[in-house]
């Protein structure tokens, strides 16, 4: 079927607001080329279960496309058009399962030499309509370090250039200052799912989930949702039928109910989240360093918080894959080569949460626990510079946030 033969009842079969959004925006629906109508159905069938910053990003996206003049948008469609897709791919149901069919025109995609083409055609249509999502203040705070120790290589290299080195800070009672700190910031904003607080191990004994609009996670939290996913994987890998390319789709095929998120939270919107932290990921799975990385990632990806605290903690070591998927209890932990990996994930955060924030907008701070050091990257903080003064957090955030 082609897009231009879409109709409202084709969308039976979606969720509520899916249903909805779909027949709302019907018409700029049908006008969309094959090559790239399901991506949108794709975002759309999902709704329901969808981060509202997610909801409101692609509302913003529809409505420009709608705005467009009938010259400009036809200009825009027109590479997508020129694709050569194939019959088979056309004549599937990719109205009810758009994933399947984006999977699928990729790998053709890529085996016809149209993936420059379509990357292109990709690139100049979203340009076009520039998601103009809001710029609020954003908090970011990454603590690491947990009982590792630092190797010859200051810590946090890659960040000391674009902030300040704080050498004293004053860290007798972090956890609850840094508490008093995300309570603080996250009070201008009481939306939900605007404030995130995720740990690798036992979380801090704060209450940071009764602010307003907050989530607070940990790795046990997940562990029961964790270890289900293991055994999944773990049954493809003694099955002997197929490698990673089997055990990627039957986990990506893996929905909140097939691994009983309803255990962990009743809010959908959680629940997905939390099952495709494990399903649709690489690490996460095994070591809580890249559980809280991934996490991260996503969370600046899709929930775009305002506030957000990340705790790495030490993850176990390594071993063989088959004996880690066996023992999904670890014996032993690696606190020095956690201490790296967190180090470099918070790196790659403050780079993530760049990407969503507005120059002069966005706050980030390291901080290697037990010791005085951290770096803040803020819109008063000169990079690659130091400050030795002793301070406490809120004045830190104060004097250079």
């Amino acid at each position: 079927m082609k897009p231009e033969r879409l109709r409202a009842e084709d969308f039976a079969r979606y969720p509520p607001a899916a249903r909805d959004f779909a027949v709302d925006h019907l018409e700029m629906l049908q006008h969309l080329p094959i090559a790239i109508c399901p991506s949108f159905l794709q975002q759309i069938l999902v709704l329901d279960t969808s981060f509202p910053a997610e909801v409101s990003s692609l509302r913003r996206q529809c409505d420009a496309l709608e705005h467009l003049d009938a010259g400009q948008f036809a200009a825009l469609v027109a590479p997508f058009r020129k694709l050569s897709i194939p019959a088979h791919l056309e004549e599937s149901d990719w109205v009810v399962s758009p994933a399947k069919f984006i999977t699928d025109l990729t790998a053709y995609l890529w085996s016809s030499g149209q993936i420059d083409a379509f990357r292109g055609a990709a690139q100049k249509l979203f340009a076009a309509i520039e998601d103009q999502m809001p710029y609020p203040h954003r908090l970011t705070m990454v603590v690491f370090g947990r009982g590792g120790q630092a190797a010859t290589t200051p810590l946090l290299a890659k960040l000391r250039p674009r902030g300040v080195l704080l050498t004293t800070l004053q860290t007798g009672d972090m956890p609850q200052q840094i508490f008093e700190s995300f309570s603080r910031h996250a009070k201008d904003s009481q939306e939900a799912y605007a404030h995130w607080y995720v740990d690798g191990g036992v979380p801090w004994t704060q209450e940071f989930g009764r602010i307003a609009g907050a989530v607070s996670i940990s790795y046990p939290a997940l562990d029961g949702l964790r270890k289900r996913t293991l055994a999944k994987m773990e049954e493809v890998a003694t099955g002997g039928s197929g490698g990673a390319e089997l055990m990627r789709a039957r986990l990506t095929n893996m929905s909140a109910k097939d691994l009983d998120a309803a255990s962990v939270t009743e809010d959908p919107v959680l629940a997905r989240f939390y099952t495709e932290l494990f399903t649709e990921s690489s690490g996460p799975q095994l070591f809580s360093t890249s559980f809280v990385q991934w996490t991260g990632r996503e969370l600046a990806r899709r929930a775009q918080p305002r506030t957000l605290l990340m705790r790495y903690a030490p993850r176990r070591r390594y071993q063989p894959f088959n004996e880690m998927l066996r023992t999904a209890d670890p014996e032993g932990v690696d606190p020095e080569g956690s201490l790296r990996d967190a180090e470099m994930n918070a790196y790659y955060t403050w780079i993530e949460m760049s990407r969503i924030a507005s120059p002069g907008k966005n706050t980030f701070i390291a901080w290697a626990e037990g010791t005085t050091q951290a770096v803040l990257v803020g819109s008063s903080a000169p990079g690659g510079t130091r400050c030795d003064t002793a301070l406490r957090l809120k004045d830190a955030l104060e004097a250079f946030g």
